[in-house]
């Protein structure tokens, strides 16, 4: 029996956007064997699996240092570097029939990792101590207190679509969670109950009839300015994310449809802070 072939998501950091396109480009090829490999576009909120980074931008290199991955999302350099990083590097020109084998054995090496440390979750017993703790700690809780940064819930989602579907399907998932999850149909009736509500994120559906959806989230921006609020593009492929539109209009990026509920939950997760 066949298996399908998973898709690899790639961000690439540092590169110039002719360069990003032929990535994007030379990756989408279809192959016979090995991995489907997908460039993640400015904006997009999903979450790479693997990430491709200009070793001779430092900016780029600094990004990568604040994001600490760990060994389950794979780095790899292109280009030449003075610093000393952990991560396999490739030279330029790139040789893409090169790449494409280097990229499917560190995308091995993550399968592998991940098969390991779910076996081993599976099996984990909770760590027993043979002498008991003697850590002492003198601060002040009230400091503890102040450190804390609040879950940010109050208000609920709002899904902004014609078909309530997909507003039963996230309200599904936040029930758990106590959050509340309503629709609108229109940007009237979102303004109004964002309102009323004032929802602590906003999903709108940019296939939605007669809707300008940086329009409607920078009304949302300006009627939530004493709060923080997030506004998320639902957009398929043939909607284009326009970059300098949804900065100016304040949106925090964009999810490409069909939703898994990994994404939907990663991304609710990431803003509203859930416990």
């Amino acid at each position: 029996m066949s298996t399908k072939t998973p898709t690899i998501a790639i961000r690439l950091l540092g590169f110039s956007p002719k360069e990003e396109e032929t990535f994007s480009t030379v990756l989408a090829v279809l192959r016979e064997k090995g991995y489907r490999y997908l460039v993640l576009k400015t904006g997009s909120l999903q979450d790479p699996d693997l990430h491709i980074v200009n070793a001779e931008d430092i900016k780029a290199l600094a990004t990568l240092s604040d994001l600490n991955l760990g060994d389950a999302q794979p780095v790899l350099l292109i280009g030449k570097t003075t610093i000393s990083l952990p991560y396999p590097f490739m030279p330029r020109p790139i040789r893409w029939r090169k790449l494409f084998d280097v990229l499917d054995e560190l995308v091995d090496r993550r399968q592998l990792l991940l098969t390991t440390l779910s076996a081993y979750s599976a099996v984990a017993v909770p760590e027993r101590r043979r002498r008991e703790r003697l850590d002492l700690d003198l601060t002040d809780p009230i400091d503890y207190q102040k450190m804390r940064r609040p879950t940010v819930t109050r208000g609920g989602i709002m899904i902004v679509d014609k078909d309530m579907r997909f507003r039963e399907y996230v309200a599904m998932i936040m029930d758990r969670y106590n959050i509340s999850v309503t629709l609108a149909c229109d940007e009237r009736s979102a303004l109004m109950l964002d309102k009323n509500n004032r929802h602590a994120m906003t999903m709108i559906n940019t296939s939605t009839p007669g809707l300008d959806p940086y329009r409607l989230c920078s009304e949302l921006k300006k009627q939530n300015t004493d709060r923080r609020t997030t506004v998320i593009f639902l957009v398929d492929k043939t909607f284009t994310y326009k970059v300098a539109n949804a900065q100016q209009a304040g949106c925090e990026g964009f999810l490409t449809k069909p939703l898994s509920r990994k994404q939907v939950l990663s991304t609710i997760q990431k803003f509203l802070e859930l416990r």
